[in-house]
């Protein structure tokens, strides 16, 4: 690793809960934005957890196509054929493996924040490392690592991201994080990010 690697959590649905959360050492948080199942909000609430998180914390919102960036958040995430919403001053394309091409991502995306494989059992199948290499050459790369801290020092030492990203790993339901199991994960990351130094 020749630089330190960001950290990235997904899926805040509670405005108190992104208070405990943002005491780790996280560098953002991407809130689902929509009309679904947890762990999406609505607009009025994703706007009241961008409120309750810390200044120097990035705030990205993840947005279905078409839809519009909330007050208090600077980046969106949205499917790699959408346009940068209005206002957003990062764009990140949200992409599957199965079937990528890297040349077709659109170049003017400022990130890319690859999904792990639906097969497989942990960080080390679920990433096609070469296909990895290959992207990060292009675009920054963050990776949503699937089995956090069992699976964040292989995602890191084979995939060199940019960013780590936690999900479904750290919840203890959708919407709801264990933060102990985001702990756990990011004391990984700061471990192999204080080599790096």
């Amino acid at each position: 690793m020749s630089s330190t690697v960001k950290t990235l959590l997904y899926g805040l649905t509670d405005a108190g809960q992104g208070i405990e959360a943002a005491m780790l050492p996280l560098d953002g948080f991407v809130v689902e934005v929509g009309d679904g199942e947890p762990p999406c909000v609505a607009h009025e609430l994703a706007e009241r957890i961008a409120r309750a998180l810390p200044p120097l914390t990035a705030r990205w919102a993840r947005l279905a196509r078409g839809s519009r960036l909330p007050a208090g958040y600077s980046g969106a995430c949205t499917p790699p054929e959408a346009d940068r919403p209005t206002g957003a001053a990062v764009h990140v394309a949200c992409i599957d493996q199965d079937g990528l091409d890297p040349e077709t991502i659109p170049a003017d995306v400022d990130a890319v924040w690859l999904r792990p494989r639906s097969s497989g059992s942990s960080s080390a199948t679920r990433f096609d490392f070469a296909l990895v290499q290959k992207l990060s050459h292009l675009h920054r790369v963050i990776l949503e690592v699937p089995d956090g801290a069992a699976g964040v020092e292989v995602a890191i030492r084979l995939g060199r991201p940019y960013a780590v990203l936690f999900a479904d790993a750290v919840w203890f339901r959708p919407g709801i994080v264990d933060l102990d199991l985001l702990e756990q994960s990011l004391a990984v990351v700061q471990r192999l990010n204080k080599r790096s130094l």
